[in-house]
């Protein structure tokens, strides 16, 4: 038996070069029969036993204390040493193994010579040490992956039944309910479900913003009786099969949106409602990605490489291209291939909750935090069986919150709203904020919330390549398609009609028309032969085989660019909410989007098109302030301002210039920062001659110096001589100022007899004659303001077409 050890694997980060994924194919190419692992953690002991298993070579983990290696041999005995990591006794009765041995860390011996490491071996150097490693001949090990299981947590206060004994359901509504609890007890998720479902009653009862739903999930009419979703999807014609079905073999996937700013209080709530220890966030790593990978062998070898990657190191594409290279780029490519994916750093999965029906202490490796961390990856955790709940920020909940709207799931009609939308107004707006966003805005124009859902299925680069758009534009459809899908004019958009088609046309059980959606969208071109089959077939007697068979194929077609209509469903909702109240009130609107992501030149214009003017800051309003008509940009939009230099001015209550000039001495205020609020303009309302308060900063700010010079002048009768020469503030100075502060030359939208034509170049591109200025990179009217690599070291009017 050829016996490779002891191994430390690139999860010790800092101290191995070895990745999993090398050492078991390169161990199988030396013919190793066996491996021992020797780390002080656990983080590698689940993945090293699947890869083990998968290549057929004994496992031997050794955990690693201050008081030396002890072999696991059992699952018993894993749990013995995870409990020992995670605090919980000292007493290890495992046996010890007395070995001193240089740490194999390397996957070859080029690259350990890459990092001139004399005392760790590589895979190739473990062939030395058969002697030394007999002493592992003779022992087996016992591990379980398969027995080795979390119990999931057992909502025991609420059962499913219940809900189809509510009252005022209609017979439709019972039938989906009954039908969708059968195939959720034949899956045996209930759980699973009623899990959720505590975790956003946690969330309300600690008034905590749930959003609407997200995802497949919405499809549920089951899911929506118990308040996880918002959204009725009967009203919508929304699949349940989408979400789940007798051929599912995963759990269901049920992502909730939360307030980005409550998330973490509603993880501690959840805590107190499960355990303390109970409940973990998952841990992931950075890893070497590409650009890394070849910076790093450039630092260690000494030169890059020529010919150029740009997808991954381990692609079949950058394999092929390897044959060709010459030897000192194979080298390079050799040493760039085992440094990507080495992990660099821990983190934290974004949204994954582990929920535990029993302590995690004694079952996973934890990192003790106020919320513990589990030392396994999500992929581990799936080769226990341990499924995760994610749980998501969502600024734009925080963003609703703040602007005190309230959610409302009828009546969204307002006209007003879809005529902006439909100008490309989507500054600030949910799921549209981009100038893909804005430009498919304009296209479709949507005149109702169903077109809103389409806009936003459609608001991806895949669409607007594949022709789907312009077959929704120009009306382009067959009739037939139209009489099933009217809402979007015959287009297959979602991922639902794909369904839907193949059950009204193909004959297929809503079950079967799921396992098409997710062939065609995976391109598994056997799956996809039998079901086309089936299809033309049984469509045929409805519409002619030619036209059968040219449908499958646009549904194949379609089907990478086709969405899920539940998840478009639920954030329209969202969509449609914030676009309502910024067209109804715009200032407040823009105000609130100020304070969380700052000014940038679409806020200026669309606020100009919706009747609001844009402010420069005023240090009486520190936080801003907004009218109908106008909006004072807060303090801290001023560049090296902050929240709290804002909140100080906010305690002072200044009133005059006087005030100001007292206040930022006695506070010793830097004077950088009374620099910059000058050149922004918040003490226009004082003084708006910029340049003279500036000079007068400079004087006041010399505190006791000047005082010194004054006691002087009084004592000696020796005064210095100060500059009384008028300084005024020119435009130029204005633009120049609000650029170093603000980024944006305000004040030159606010001078009189320019034109207001501007803003049509910016809505709709269009070639306009504009009287106003060009200033470094910005051309300006009265009605907008447009970045431009025009650069005029004098500011001048312009008067031409652009």
């Amino acid at each position: 038996m050829k016996i490779l050890g002891p191994v430390v694997t690139s999860k010790s980060i800092g101290k191995s070069y070895l990745q999993l994924r090398d050492l078991f194919p390169i161990a199988k190419r030396y013919g190793y029969n066996c491996i021992v692992l020797s780390e002080p953690h656990p983080r590698s002991w689940v993945s090293f036993i699947v890869y083990a298993q998968k290549y057929r070579i004994k496992p031997i983990i050794l955990y690693e204390t201050a008081n030396g290696k002890y072999l696991l041999q059992t699952n018993n005995d894993i749990r013995s040493a995870i409990m020992h990591y995670n605090g919980l006794g000292n007493n290890l009765r495992l046996k010890k193994i007395d070995m001193d041995l240089p740490y194999v860390k390397y996957p070859t011996d080029f690259l350990k010579d890459i990092f001139k490491d004399e005392e760790s071996l590589c895979i190739k150097d473990g062939l030395k040490y058969q002697n030394e490693l007999s002493i592992f001949s003779n022992i087996e090990t016992y591990y379980n992956i398969g027995n080795y299981r979390f119990d999931e947590y057992k909502v025991t206060d609420y059962n499913l039944t219940d809900t189809i004994s509510q009252k005022d359901l209609t017979f439709e509504e019972k039938r989906r309910l009954s039908y969708e609890l059968n195939i959720i007890k034949k899956l045996k998720v209930e759980n699973y479900i009623l899990t959720v479902k505590k975790i956003v009653d946690t969330a309300k009862k600690n008034g905590i913003s749930v959003g609407p739903g997200r995802g497949s999930a919405v499809g549920s009419f089951l899911v929506y009786k118990l308040g996880i979703t918002k959204v009725n999807p009967i009203e919508y014609d929304l699949l349940f099969e989408r979400f789940l079905n007798e051929y599912r073999h995963e759990l269901p996937d049920i992502d909730l949106d939360i307030d980005a700013e409550k998330r973490v209080d509603l993880i501690k709530a959840l805590q107190k409602e499960f355990g303390e220890n109970k409940i973990s966030q998952i841990r992931t790593y950075s890893t070497m990605k590409i650009k890394s990978a070849l910076k790093k062998a450039e630092e260690l070898l000494g030169y890059n490489l020529e010919a150029k990657i740009n997808t991954p190191i381990r692609s079949k594409e950058n394999i092929d291209k390897f044959k060709s290279l010459s030897q000192k780029e194979k080298t390079f490519f050799y040493a760039a291939y085992y440094l990507e994916g080495i992990e660099v750093a821990e983190s934290v999965h974004a949204a994954g909750l582990i929920i535990s029906q029993n302590d995690l202490r004694t079952f996973s490796p934890l990192e003790k935090k106020e919320v513990p961390i589990i030392e396994w990856e999500m992929s581990d955790l799936k080769y226990l069986g341990v499924e995760k709940f994610d749980i998501l920020a969502l600024d734009t909940l925080t963003f609703l919150k703040r602007l005190q709207i309230k959610e409302k799931y009828r009546e969204l009609n307002d006209s007003k709203t879809f005529h902006y939308l439909s100008k490309g107004l989507t500054k600030g707006i949910f799921q549209l904020d981009s100038k893909l966003g804005q430009k498919l805005a304009q296209r479709i124009k949507p005149k109702n919330f169903e077109e809103l859902i389409l806009l936003l299925a459609i608001n991806r680069p895949g669409p607007l390549e594949s022709g789907m758009i312009d077959q929704y534009v120009n009306d382009d459809s067959p009739e037939y398609l139209k009489k099933i899908f009217s809402e979007t004019k015959g287009v297959l958009v979602y991922q639902e009609q794909i369904m839907k088609i193949a059950q009204i046309l193909g004959e297929f059980s809503p079950q079967e028309s799921d396992l098409l959606r997710k062939a065609v969208s995976k391109k598994e071109k056997d799956k996809i032969t039998t079901f086309k089959n089936k299809f033309v077939t049984n469509a045929s007697k409805k519409i002619d085989e030619k036209e059968a068979t040219l449908l499958f194929s646009q549904i194949e077609n379609f089907a990478q660019y086709a969405f899920n209509k539940s998840h478009a469903v639920a954030y329209a909702h969202i969509t449609y909410w914030l676009s309502e109240k910024k067209f109804k009130d715009p200032s407040n609107f823009f105000l609130e989007y100020v304070k969380i992501k700052g000014v940038d030149v679409d806020v200026i214009n669309e606020a100009s098109v919706l009747g609001v003017k844009i402010k420069l800051p005023d240090i009486r309003y520190p936080f801003g302030l907004a009218s109908e008509t106008e909006l004072i940009l807060p303090l801290y939009i001023i560049k090296g301002i902050g929240r709290n230099v804002s909140q100080i001015f906010e305690e002072a209550k200044l009133l005059s210039l006087e005030n100001f000039f007292n206040f930022i001495i006695n506070k010793n205020i830097n004077r950088n920062i009374v620099e910059l609020i000058i050149k922004s303009g918040a003490l226009d309302y004082f003084n708006n001659n910029r340049k003279n308060l500036l000079r007068e900063t400079t004087q006041r700010v010399k505190g006791k110096v000047q005082q010194l010079e004054d006691i002087k002048s009084t004592l000696f009768g020796e005064r210095e001589q100060k500059s009384t020469k008028k300084v005024e503030t020119t435009l130029q100075d204005l633009a120049q100022y609000e650029i170093e502060s603000i980024g944006f030359p305000l004040s030159l939208m606010s001078q009189k007899g320019l034109s207001n034509t501007l803003i049509d170049k910016y809505l709709y591109r269009q070639k306009v004659y504009l009287d106003g200025y060009v200033y470094r990179d910005f051309i300006v009217d009265n009605s907008a303001m447009i970045n431009s690599k025009v650069y005029n070291k004098n500011l001048k009017r312009l008067i031409k077409y652009i």
